[in-house]
């Protein structure tokens, strides 16, 4: 199940650059949708100003490479929870996207 996530007065800044999400198999492989697009993770801080709290997330996106900014902010586009359970019968968080783009100046930084 996919949870499509509010993200209105959420601010995303760049904590890591986007970087080759590892195929499950073959980790020497980057990870590709079934349509063959390749997988990227980022390392987001989803920032809620009026709560003054912080929570560092990654999310996953597919298509071409992220092209982010460390420390520079970030809006993101259709951000679900899709949360799996694991080999060792742990839930894991799972967040994807279907675009993470750099804040060009003069936009909002908050989500899309």
């Amino acid at each position: 199940m996919r949870l499509e996530l509010k993200t209105d007065g959420i601010q995303f800044r760049v904590a890591s650059p986007a970087k080759p999400k590892p195929d499950y198999k073959d980790k020497d492989r980057q990870a590709t949708t079934r349509d063959g697009e390749p997988v990227w993770t980022v390392r987001l801080d989803a920032i809620e100003p009026d709560r003054e709290a912080r929570e560092t997330i990654w999310v996953e996106v597919a298509g071409e490479q992220p092209r982010l900014t460390f420390d520079g902010y970030a809006v993101v586009h259709g951000l679900v929870f899709a949360p799996w359970v694991g080999r060792d019968g742990k839930i894991r968080r799972a967040f994807r996207a279907e675009s993470v783009e750099p804040v060009v100046s003069g936009k909002s930084v908050q989500a899309a």
